[in-house]
C-alpha cells in the first residue's frame, strides 16, 4: 500500500508505476483505491463509474478497469455535499459531516470495501492499494477506510510517499509519525519505509537529512525518485497545462468551478503547435481559435457562476465567429432551458440556458453511465475522422426537437450541431482520445487561420502513455529497490 504525507505527493503515479513493474514480472496486479473523491470519472465495461486515476492504474497493470478497484467514489456537488457511488452506481447524496464523522454509513462503506477486497484477492496475485490525502489526519482516523484503516484490512506493507519538491519533507515525515503515534500508535507498525518523490538535484546532498530521519524514526527512506516533467498519464483530479512555445492554435477550455473529466482535452496538445489553456474569467478569455465548455458535476450552478462573472456573455459574444464545443454538462449549457424543478442539480431549480443550440434539458434522478461506439452525422464537423469510441456520464434527458445530431449509435443519437455557426455539443467523454478526431479539429482550426493542414502521422498517444508506465516501473526498480 502506498500512502502519502499530503495530497499531490505522487501516490497515484507511484501506484501506477508499481502496477506496471509487477505486471512486467508476470503477476496479475490490481490497483485498489477504496475511497476516492474526484470529478474525473471513467466508465467500466459493465457500465460502472470509477475514478479516472484508478482506471489509469489498471491500464498500467494491463488489466481491464473494474468497479472493485474503486468501491467508493465521492463526486463533489458543493463544498460540503457529494454524490456517493458504490460499486459503480450512484447511491445517494451525502454531507461531509455525515460521511466522515458520523457512524451511520460506516457499515455500508466497510461492507463495500470488504466485498471488493475479496473479489480482487480471488482473481489477482497482488493488490497495490493507494491511500488518499494524508495518512495522518486525527479528525478522520476513527472512521478511516482509505488510509491506515484500509492498510489494516489488507494487512498491507505500507510505504509513505513524501513530496520533497514543495519543501519541508523531513518535517512532514516526523510530523506524520507523531500524529500517528498520538492517534493510533499501532499504525506505526505497518510502515516499512518512506519514498521521497519529485527530487531535483544531487542525491548526495540529501544524505545528512536521510541519516537524521532514520536516527529519529528507525524507518528507512527506501528511495528517492526524480522529478518527472513529461509523464503522459491522466491526472487524478487536477487540470494540467503544458507549455507550448510559439503556439499556432489557441484553444480555451472554460475552467468551471465543478469541472469534471478535464482529462478529455489532454490529447489535443499532442498535436504540434497547439496550446490548450484553462480560462477562469472573461478578461483572460481573449480571442482564442476555439472555446470548449467542459463537463461539470453541477451544470446549473456552474452556468449561473459564469453568467454572474461575465464569462458567459464573453463566450456568447464570440459564438458564430469562434468555434464553440460543449461536452457533457457544457453541452447542456448550450441549450435553451435547463429544467430542474426538483433541484437535482442545485438549489437554483430551472434556469435558462445559453440559447445557442435548439435543445432543452430536463434533469432527473436517473443517470446515464455507458460506453459506446458512435457514427458521425452528415453535419458533424469531425465526420472525416469516422466512427469514434467514448463513454457518457450524465444526468438529465435532452429534448432534441429539430436540432441536427452530432452522432448516432445503436438505438439513439448524441449531441447537436449548428454547422453554420460552428457550434457543436456532445455527451461523449474521451472524444479527443481518438487521434483522428483531435487531428480533424486542429486541422479545421488551422484552415480557418490560413495555416497548412498537419499531414504527419497521427500522434501515437497510447504508445507514449505506455512508455510512461515503463519509465515509472524502471525508476521504482532502480531507485526504490522494488
Amino acid at each position: 500500500m502506498i500512502v502519502g504525507t499530503s495530497s499531490n505527493s505522487g501516490k497515484t503515479t507511484v501506484v501506477a508505476g508499481l502496477c506496471r513493474l509487477f505486471a512486467n514480472r508476470g503477476l496479475a496486479v490490481a490497483p485498489l483505491k477504496s475511497q476516492n473523491m474526484a470529478l474525473n470519472a471513467y466508465v467500466t465495461a459493465d457500465g460502472g463509474e470509477i475514478a479516472q486515476a484508478t482506471a489509469m492504474q489498471a491500464r498500467g497493470a494491463r488489466q481491464e478497469p473494474i468497479v472493485h478497484m474503486n468501491p467508493l467514489l465521492l463526486k463533489p456537488k458543493s463544498d460540503d455535499v457529494a454524490q456517493l457511488i458504490v460499486h459503480g452506481k450512484a447511491r445517494m447524496d451525502v454531507s461531509a459531516r455525515d460521511y466522515f464523522l458520523e457512524d451511520g454509513l460506516q457499515g455500508l462503506k466497510i461492507g463495500a470495501i470488504e466485498e471488493s477486497i475479496a473479489h480482487l484477492k480471488s482473481r489477482f496475485d497482488l493488490i497495490v492499494a493507494e491511500g488518499a490525502g494524508s495518512c495522518a489526519e486525527p479528525n478522520l482516523r476513527r472512521l478511516d477506510v482509505v488510509n491506515m484503516g484500509l492498510a489494516r484490512m489488507l494487512e498491507a506493507r505500507v510505504f509513505v510517499v513524501v513530496d520533497i519538491d514543495k519543501g519541508g519533507a523531513f518535517a512532514d515525515i516526523l510530523g506524520t509519525l507523531e500524529v500517528m503515534r498520538l492517534t493510533e500508535p499501532k499504525d506505526l507498525e505497518l510502515i516499512e519505509g518512506f519514498i521521497l518523490n519529485k527530487f531535483r538535484g544531487d542525491r548526495t546532498v540529501l544524505q545528512p537529512a536521510i541519516d537524521f530521519s532514520f536516527a529519529h524514526t528507525k524507518i528507512p527512506i527506501v528511495g528517492v525518485l526524480p522529478y518527472l516533467h513529461d509523464l503522459r498519464l491522466e491526472e487524478e483530479d487536477r487540470v494540467r497545462e503544458r507549455p507550448c512555445n510559439d503556439p499556432e492554435v489557441d484553444i480555451a477550455v472554460i475552467l468551471l468551478p465543478h469541472i469534471s473529466n478535464a482529462t478529455d482535452f489532454e490529447f489535443l496538445d499532442e498535436e504540434p503547435g497547439v496550446q490548450v489553456r484553462y480560462v477562469k474569467s472573461a478578461e483572460s478569455l481573449g480571442l482564442p481559435d476555439a472555446i470548449i465548455l467542459p463537463g461539470t458535476k453541477n451544470t446549473t450552478w456552474d452556468l449561473d457562476y459564469i453568467r454572474r462573472t461575465g464569462l458567459e456573455q464573453a463566450i456568447v459574444a464570440l459564438a458564430g465567429r469562434t468555434p464553440l464545443i460543449g461536452v457533457c454538462g457544457g453541452f447542456q449549457m448550450l441549450g435553451r432551458t435547463l429544467c430542474d424543478p426538483h433541484r437535482f442539480e442545485s438549489s437554483l431549480g430551472t434556469i435558462p440556458g445559453m440559447g445557442l443550440l435548439a435543445i432543452d434539458v430536463e434533469f432527473s434522478s436517473t443517470k446515464t453511465v455507458t460506453r459506446r461506439d458512435y457514427a458521425p452525422s452528415a453535419d458533424n464537423p469531425f465526420r472525416d475522422a469516422g466512427d469514434v469510441r467514448g463513454y457518457e456520464i450524465h444526468a438529465g434527458h435532452v429534448h432534441y426537437g429539430s436540432s441536427r445530431p452530432a452522432y448516432a449509435y445503436a438505438g439513439g443519437r448524441d449531441g447537436a450541431v449548428d454547422p453554420e455557426r460552428r457550434i457543436f455539443g456532445t455527451f461523449i467523454h474521451d472524444l479527443f482520445r481518438n487521434p483522428a478526431v483531435a487531428r480533424s479539429f486542429v486541422n479545421a482550426l488551422r484552415r480557418s487561420k490560413g495555416l497548412p493542414e498537419l499531414t504527419t502521422q497521427l500522434p501515437q498517444v497510447h504508445d507514449r502513455i505506455d512508455a510512461s508506465y515503463q519509465r515509472l516501473a524502471s525508476l521504482l526498480e532502480e531507485h526504490c529497490g522494488f
